[in-house]
């Protein structure tokens, strides 16, 4: 018999809680640890969406990469579509648990994946003196035209456009920065690595002003990348299945959670 703890304490082991960013409300969200798991689900983000295909499907756990709870809910109003997904779960005795910084900063984590898909050499870590660092950085073999790289991150990632950002210098692409999500706060960590172009999601106005005059080419492919989360996840699961003889069914959430539109 598997139960919701016996699958987080195997997360937790490949992504410790104690790596995480101070203040992520990551970790178990929403349910019974106690409970007994049949059917586990993978996916980016938990939205009431998500939650009624978690039903239909007859899901026991979610694992996701985004925290449910990021803010305190101020009532229980079921009124609430963000309440009543709550009140859902917890009626279908669907228990959640999220492996978001600890997920980003682990070894074969969040941005190794995101890393993988852009074939970059030498890769190691943002900050060298950290064991589990927030980002990563590769090079190319050969410099590119950003224009032309901006192009590859957006095929690597399979995306329909994306935004870049060109320094003032007009460097070509060659050391190349990347921490998945919303990063573009740590841009001076990135500078201090001598990357010349970053790779992060949901840039801010005023903050890409800042990269571009301090010398950083900025390729912003949004946050959504990370649903590789969903197979990367469901990979690991199947492993442990293995490993641990679960008797267990491992689902991909099939819901695309890309908030934005492109025209």
């Amino acid at each position: 018999m598997v139960k919701v703890q016996d699958v987080i304490n195997q997360v937790e082991e490949y992504a410790p809680l104690s790596i995480k960013m101070d203040g992520d409300p990551t970790g178990f969200q929403i349910g019974d640890r106690n409970q007994e798991v049949h059917r586990i689900m993978t996916t980016l983000d938990v939205r009431p969406k998500v939650v009624q295909e978690a039903i239909d499907k007859n899901i026991d756990l979610i694992l996701a990469h985004h925290p449910i709870m990021f803010r305190p809910a101020k009532n229980l109003d079921l009124n609430s579509a963000q309440n009543k997904m709550y009140a859902d779960l917890l009626s279908h005795n669907i228990a959640v648990n999220a492996s978001h910084t600890n997920m980003d900063k682990a070894h074969g984590g969040m941005n190794d994946w995101l890393m993988e898909k852009l074939e970059l050499e030498n890769v190691h870590y943002l900050d060298p003196d950290d064991d589990y660092s927030i980002g990563r950085v590769g090079e190319l073999p050969e410099a590119m035209d950003l224009l032309d790289f901006a192009k590859k991150v957006r095929d690597a990632y399979n995306l329909h456009n994306l935004r870049y950002v060109k320094s003032e210098l007009g460097q070509p692409v060659k050391k190349v920065a990347l921490i998945g999500g919303d990063a573009g706060k740590f841009y001076p960590e990135v500078l201090k690595s001598g990357a010349d172009t970053f790779i992060t999601g949901d840039v801010y106005y005023h903050t890409a002003h800042d990269m571009m005059s301090a010398g950083l080419n900025v390729v912003d492919p949004g946050h959504h990348i990370e649903a590789i989360f969903i197979e990367k996840m469901a990979n690991l699961l199947n492993d442990w299945k293995n490993s641990n003889h679960w008797d267990v069914d491992i689902v991909q959430s099939e819901v695309d959670t890309e908030p934005y539109n492109f025209i």
